[in-house]
């Protein structure tokens, strides 16, 4: 098994799957997306995951909706061993109806959805944060907090929120007022936002697991710029902390080869 981090009494590898392709949304393209609905068939899924899990990965994270909270159901109740890193929805007002539909399902840890957090930012609302957190840990799992926005890990340290752990895209996606890399969904991609999010993720107090770090498909012209992609992620980060990556193995064995990267990663970086 790959090493480990800690999210609460969880021991968590620090290299995490995650679900976005099994639903089609490659933040990429249409074309990608398709190609992605079409391959990720249930068989195909629990193919890949078990992959993982031979590549010496523990844990996939997906949001608590229910056609991934079946699959991975499934899965597990076929004997997969993948621990599941949840994540809230995106809509303040149902918050408690999806703790409980995802508390049906075991979650290892549970985080606020990182376009809720940032939608909080933008309307002035950090203050629920804290809130929200609370009504995780009362259903006795680690809560953590998830965001595009760095603004919303620096409020969290400065006013003490302690979640157990965080999650940070390396890419904001939502900034209002930049044009550049558009896609057709409205996100945008900057590269001069990862080395800012990198610097906001040492300073963090708790675990914090790094997404986007490849750029969704951006940064995969090649095996050697995934890799470095890998390499930049943990050396980087905090000794300790983590990256999940949304695989797609239709064409290339990417458990296998991401999970090869990040053991060279942590070697090299602890």
């Amino acid at each position: 098994m790959l090493p480990t981090m800690k999210i609460g009494d969880k021991e968590i590898t620090r290299l995490i799957v995650g679900s976005n392709p099994f639903t089609g949304k490659s933040h990429l393209n249409e074309t990608v997306d398709a190609d992605m609905r079409a391959y990720f068939t249930e068989e195909q899924a629990f193919a890949m995951l078990r992959r993982c899990e031979e590549a010496g990965i523990n844990a996939v994270q997906s949001r608590g909706s229910m056609p991934v909270m079946d699959l991975l159901g499934r899965y597990r109740a076929g004997g997969g061993k993948l621990q599941w890193l949840a994540q809230t929805g995106k809509n303040l007002l149902t918050f408690e109806e999806e703790l409980d539909a995802m508390m049906q399902y075991n979650p290892a840890a549970v985080c606020i959805h990182g376009e809720l957090a940032d939608d909080l930012y933008l309307s002035g609302q950090l203050h629920k944060l804290g809130d929200l957190l609370d009504r995780i840990r009362r259903r006795n799992v680690p809560a953590g907090i998830c965001a595009h926005f760095r603004q919303v890990l620096i409020y969290a340290e400065e006013q003490n929120l302690k979640p157990d752990y965080y999650m940070a895209s390396v890419y904001n996606l939502f900034e209002p007022d930049r044009s550049h890399d558009v896609n057709p969904t409205g996100e945008r991609f900057e590269d001069s936002d990862v080395p800012k999010m990198y610097e906001v993720i040492r300073r963090l107090s708790a675990p914090t697991i790094a997404l986007k770090i490849l750029g969704a498909g951006r940064r995969c012209g090649s095996q050697e710029q995934v890799r470095a992609a890998f390499a930049e992620a943990y050396a980087s980060m905090k000794p300790g902390d983590g990256v999940l990556v949304g695989m797609f193995d239709k064409y290339v064995d990417q458990a296998g080869l991401n999970a090869a990267y990040a053991a060279e990663a942590i070697r090299a970086n602890g």
